[in-house]
């Protein structure tokens, strides 16, 4: 019988033990992705080099079952001013803390440098289920105009003992992922050192360093050892007069970013960077049009802040 991969249902779930499986449930850990490619089997091997009185392969043994995925989630509100929105949920694997309620007006999510949890990751293509235990992630943020942001991930986790498994996964329960609005001018609000520069596109990520790590006696695990947010803003080359960003290139000077996207509360996400360096530029041409395309990097302010993600 034939499986549709265009039938698809992901869990997501935080482990209380790295690397024991979480046991995700349809109810309360589905996520609702898009354009979500599995990883099913990502391993190292070590060859016996057998002395053999003829040619051919020599037996493998396979080590470091490594498994994952990627995806994109969109980037929408919760619904709610103080109700913490689900990607939040799935960020916390890239390095980010649970999400923190601030009084009646948002929720406040921000980078963590110690304890980044693991997670179990469970994929159902069509009646075909992928597990994978000791997940961490790393992951970008895309905004461009006249398009749906999103956030993307990479995860990265351990395959279990069964490789392989057929189940039927039930009705995933996704209401808690609402539906996003177009980047635009009439949604979407961008400045880069207070100047509100015509914006094409915004490509962040966060550069995560993962490593599977093995040894003998622990089980093997997906290690977060660091970050280094960082990406590239396309805009409208303006003029001199009203900014000009190449005075900011040769000092080292570092600017803010902000973004505000959307204008009903509960469905606003605020993306601020307070300390954005330009490593690199260039003027590329758009339907005839000069361009400013700024490589940047994210530099922590005070710690732990050089992205401040916000639902209101």
């Amino acid at each position: 019988m034939s499986k549709f991969f265009d039938r698809k249902v992901i869990l997501q779930k935080i482990e209380t033990t790295e690397g024991t499986d979480a046991a995700p449930v349809v109810g309360t850990d589905a996520i609702l992705t898009r354009n979500y490619a599995p990883n099913v089997l990502d391993m190292e091997s070590r060859t016996r080099n057998l002395d053999l009185p003829f040619f051919g392969a020599r037996p493998q043994v396979p080590v470091a079952l490594k498994r994952g995925a990627t995806f994109e989630i969109d980037m929408a509100g919760a619904g709610a001013a103080t109700t913490v929105p689900a990607w939040m949920k799935v960020n916390r694997i890239a390095g980010f803390d649970a999400g923190v309620v601030n009084g009646v007006i948002s929720v406040i999510q921000t980078p963590i440098s110690a304890a980044v949890p693991s997670a179990t990751h469970w994929a159902y293509i069509d009646d075909a289920l992928l597990k994978a235990i000791g997940c961490r992630a790393t992951m970008g943020i895309r905004m461009a105009d006249d398009e749906f942001p999103f956030f993307t991930y990479t995860v990265q986790g351990r395959a279990p003992t069964t490789i392989f498994e057929e189940a039927t996964p039930g009705t995933p329960t996704v209401t808690a992922f609402k539906d996003p609005v177009i980047a635009c001018t009439e949604n979407t609000t961008f400045t880069l050192d207070g100047f509100a520069l015509p914006l094409r596109s915004l490509d962040l990520d966060s550069n995560n360093d993962l490593a599977f790590r093995s040894l003998i006696g622990p089980q093997d695990r997906v290690t977060w050892r660091n970050r280094a947010w960082g990406g590239r803003i396309m805009g409208e080359l303006p003029n001199l007069a009203s900014k000009d960003y190449f005075a900011k290139v040769r000092p080292g000077t570092t600017m803010a970013l902000s973004v505000v996207h959307g204008t009903v509360a509960g469905n606003i996400v605020k993306i601020d960077a307070p300390k954005v360096q330009i490593i690199g530029m260039d003027i590329p041409e758009e339907d005839g049009i000069a361009m400013l395309s700024m490589d940047v990097i994210l530099q922590p302010n005070a710690g732990n802040d050089e992205i401040i993600l916000t639902s209101l």
